[in-house]
């Protein structure tokens, strides 16, 4: 049975994220955009009828807060019912889990003024790396089913060169005044930096953790050496998307950059064969000049990975 190519492009109202959704509509796929709770009806109507007439497959738009780590949950599980309504599951998938092709993790924020989280967290930390992280790590069950599957998360030229204190990066607020740990002092430009390079080091580890994957058991009618070969074969990058004059770089930097209707990174990772399983190391990161060093170490990987698994409390 065929089955277009489904993809979820997270802040895609807007900005690259809305021009990657229409440049994959075009190529026919089945596309999930994702916004924020504040558009309105109008706003949403129209995107969803652009990208119909641009060829996609299918379109669906889901809403969520990202500075909300339960509502980062319950996208992930918006974004699998869409699926199930979209895919008839064969007779014998005893998992009734669907199948996504693509994830891009494009949302991200610039604040000139610190603000905090549901949960507590820096709310740049907590929109532009917690955000994607548990996004990922919930819809991981869909993406193993995916065909070709890649996950695509959005980093930056200006990627901070070494990571900071990770206890002071991610202190928690836990009163007015208050937080679990010293926190580091506030800089727009330097949080910004430290979560573009936490989204190099998320996707990095990523990748090490998916190449070493293990089955223990499977209860599932599923073939678990063909879900075992699939998830090792799910293929994560990140890169800079461009100098691109997005909101966000008109806010931080001026307009200094190409136009929105160029930046074509995001897509290239998303469908090039260039970029395919195989083609490029998983867990690389292009477009940019070199990466920070950081992604290599794996000690600093080890620790930040266990940093966001405890301030998400996703294992």
């Amino acid at each position: 049975m065929y089955r277009p190519r489904t993809v979820l492009v997270t802040g895609a109202t807007d900005g690259i994220g809305k021009h990657t959704a229409e440049k994959l509509s075009s190529d026919g796929f089945a596309i999930i955009v994702h916004g924020r709770k504040s558009q309105t009806d109008s706003v949403v109507t129209s995107l969803v009828k652009d990208l119909e007439s641009r060829g996609a497959a299918s379109v669906a738009y889901v809403q969520a807060d990202l500075n909300d780590l339960q509502e980062v949950d319950q996208l992930a599980q918006s974004v699998e019912e869409q699926l199930k309504s979209w895919q008839e599951l064969e007779a014998d998938d005893t998992s009734h889990i669907p199948s996504l092709d693509v994830l891009i993790n494009n949302a991200g924020v610039f604040d000139p003024e610190p603000r905090f989280s549901e949960q507590g967290y820096d709310s740049t930390m907590a929109i532009n790396v917690l955000a994607p992280f548990v996004l990922t790590r919930k819809l991981l069950p869909c993406l193993v089913r995916g065909n070709e599957a890649r996950i695509i998360t959005t980093s930056s030229i200006s990627q901070s060169r070494e990571l900071p204190n990770v206890d002071q990066l991610f202190a928690k607020k836990v009163g007015k005044n208050d937080f679990d740990v010293q926190p580091l002092s506030y800089s727009a430009h330097s949080f910004y930096s430290y979560s573009k390079l936490g989204d190099l080091m998320f996707t990095a580890q990523l990748a090490n953790l998916l190449s070493k994957y293990q089955i223990t058991h499977s209860t599932s009618a599923e073939n678990p050496q063909k879900l075992l070969e699939n998830m090792r074969r799910i293929q994560c990058l990140t890169m800079d998307p461009g100098t691109v004059n997005t909101k966000m770089l008109l806010a931080g930097w001026g307009a200094c950059g190409i136009p929105v209707s160029k930046a074509n990174n995001t897509y290239k990772l998303a469908t090039s064969e260039e970029y395919a399983w195989g083609r490029v190391e998983n867990g690389s990161y292009h477009f940019g000049w070199g990466a920070s060093r950081d992604a290599n170490n794996s000690k600093k990987l080890n620790e930040f990975w266990s940093k966001l698994s405890s301030c998400t409390q996703c294992e």
